[in-house]
């Protein structure tokens, strides 16, 4: 099965792709070699590869910088994604596009099921949601996979920032009113080989399982790393953002378990397998 890939050389890229390149003919590509809001550079990757899978892993996640760049994040989280699903329907190509939990509003106080009604509360959000709905009007056997508070291999994500900030500075302040699902972002390799191997479509909340807040996920990678560090405890107004986050993010995995039979593990398991593998 020959996959294509956009977005190749990203934080969720580097980290999937070694599996799914042990089980697929891959064709990987980044922004300087296929831009996914151009037609034609889509149609040329389409004819030249001739894929069964498109994996459209190209994004704008720059949450806040979205807020200042709305024009941008339009044409790439929606028109870009839309152009590809419309590429992926002319080929007859299936499509699995990466998706996040910042289409709710956060407000919802329990875990968030695939078809909950959105309500996103930042240009991100809505750019994502408009990128879902333009797939899935052009390329009605489209899968769509929602995830969260991703790091991992490859990208700077707040492992990486908060370890920084605390070598530097000794004490840290920290979101506590924020709740979530740390996800190592290599654990969607298995989720997404499922998805493609099992020709399942719709929409799927993939996340490690457990839930923290970004303060506990904190003091989680302090406790790991053996850190002395001094956290305080912040609300989101204090940290007063240029975007607006869900307050709770929390995804249902029931789906992904019924319809692939895996369970994703707790993350404090898959956080410390990232860190000692960082060791």
């Amino acid at each position: 099965m020959k996959i294509l890939v956009s977005g190749g050389r990203g934080l969720l890229a580097t980290n999937i792709l070694p599996s799914l390149g042990g089980q697929f003919d891959l064709a990987v590509y980044d922004i300087d070699e296929w831009d996914i809001t151009s037609v034609s550079a889509g149609e040329k990757m389409m004819d030249l590869h001739r894929p069964d899978v498109v994996l459209n892993l190209a994004a704008i996640t720059d949450v806040d910088g979205c807020e200042e760049k709305a024009d941008l994040a339009q044409k790439v989280n929606a028109e870009g994604a839309g152009i590809v699903a419309g590429l992926c329907a002319a080929a007859g190509a299936r499509l699995i596009h990466i998706s996040t939990d910042y289409v709710f509003d956060g407000e919802k106080g329990s875990p968030w099921r695939e078809d909950d009604e959105p309500g996103p509360a930042s240009v991100y959000g809505r750019t994502k949601l408009a990128g879902e709905r333009m797939i899935f009007e052009r390329l009605a056997g489209a899968a769509v996979v929602r995830t969260q508070w991703l790091y991992g291999k490859g990208g700077t994500s707040f492992v990486e920032k908060i370890v920084k900030l605390a070598r530097e500075q000794g004490a840290v302040r920290v979101v506590d009113d924020q709740r979530g699902s740390p996800t190592y972002a290599r654990d969607l390799a298995a989720p997404i080989i499922a998805i493609i191997t099992g020709g399942l479509t719709g929409i799927y909340h993939v996340s490690n399982s457990g839930s923290c807040t970004w303060f506990e996920f904190a003091k989680a990678i302090f406790s790991i790393r053996k850190m002395d560090v001094e956290a305080t405890p912040i609300s989101s107004r204090e940290l007063a953002r240029k975007a607006k986050r869900p307050q709770y993010s929390v995804f249902d995995l029931a789906k992904l378990q019924r319809d692939t039979g895996i369970g994703m593990r707790h993350w404090t398991e898959a956080l410390r397998e990232y860190l000692a593998a960082g060791d």
